[in-house]
């Protein structure tokens, strides 16, 4: 409003002066139509080229004397810069770094990397991470070694432990075997990286059986399928039987088929270091995961 009525002002001093109206004549400002401007977009009938003033782009006055401030008059002055050092600018906010860096990628240029390196891993990692699951897959296939660690897309305080533990590029991460990789990382980080790296569909130290991963406390109990061939290892079923397989390998049953047979011969009870309440355990293991045979769920323990 206030343009418009210098607007008028000017528009009554012309007409005084070239006597189109008497001289005697009051100033009168009647009318007024506003119109919204509606959000300002980078829509603009200019033809961007990287030579283009930035007098030319749409960012407040105030935006473009900061930018002159730092010697940037053109769009290609902008990739001399990082978003970082513009935003250290207080007439600069996150807004207008986001329109020039549209500005820039229209005319194919960027910003300069961010000069801290921690920093730049993390925004690195952070556009990773932002990705959907397939694209982020995709992007990970093949990866090679000499990529830096933030290309995994790891969380910011995985990627924070990586660098302190001086793991800086993939093939130091591929490298660890899986005992190394939990002793440097918390259960909950090396577990991350361990899914990572596998699917970047290559060779991995760490590459682990179920069992191995959960003898580290990389996966829950719930998460592994029970096996059920009779050659299974009896060790193996000890995420479900606990410290009983020892006790049940002490007595000279070594596989899964072999427990099944003495269960079905209702001996478990019977074995030296399995009392009622660990046989009634194995028993219920077996009915409830693995195939009852020979013997019947609900079957006596105690020997016969």
């Amino acid at each position: 409003m206030r343009a418009a009525i210098v607007e008028a002002k000017r528009q009554h001093a012309i007409a005084l002066r070239e006597r189109v109206v008497p001289v005697d004549s009051p100033f009168a400002f009647s009318t007024f139509n506003w119109r919204p401007k509606g959000p300002q977009r980078l829509d603009t009938p200019v033809q961007l080229k990287p030579e283009t003033p930035i007098d030319e782009i749409s960012v407040r006055a105030s935006a473009r004397e900061a930018l002159r401030d730092l010697s940037i008059f053109c769009i290609e002055d902008l990739s001399a810069i990082s978003e970082q050092e513009l935003l250290q600018e207080e007439a600069i906010g996150a807004k207008t770094v986001g329109r020039l860096r549209e500005i820039l990628a229209r005319v194919g240029l960027d910003f300069l990397p961010n000069p801290n390196t921690e920093e730049r891993a993390r925004e690195q990692s952070k556009a990773v991470l932002a990705l959907p699951y397939e694209a982020r897959a995709l992007a990970l296939r093949n990866l090679e070694d000499s990529a830096p660690v933030s290309a995994l897309g790891l969380r910011s305080s995985t990627l924070s432990r990586a660098l302190a533990n001086g793991h800086e590029v993939v093939g130091e991460l591929r490298r660890l075997p899986l005992a190394l990789l939990c002793e440097n990382y918390g259960k909950r980080e090396a577990r991350e990286i361990y899914d990572l790296l596998m699917l970047t569909d290559r060779p991995f130290a760490g590459s682990a059986a179920p069992i191995e991963l959960w003898r580290h406390g990389l996966v829950a109990t719930k998460e592994l399928s029970v096996p059920t061939a009779p050659e299974t290892p009896i060790a193996q079923l000890r995420p479900w039987l606990g410290t009983s397989v020892d006790s049940l390998s002490a007595c000279g049953i070594h596989t899964l088929g072999a427990l099944r047979a003495a269960a079905s011969r209702g001996e478990v009870a019977s074995f030296r270091g399995i009392g009622r309440v660990t046989a009634e355990r194995v028993v219920g293991f077996l009915g409830a995961y693995v195939t009852p045979q020979p013997y019947r769920r609900g079957m006596s323990v105690t020997a016969g």
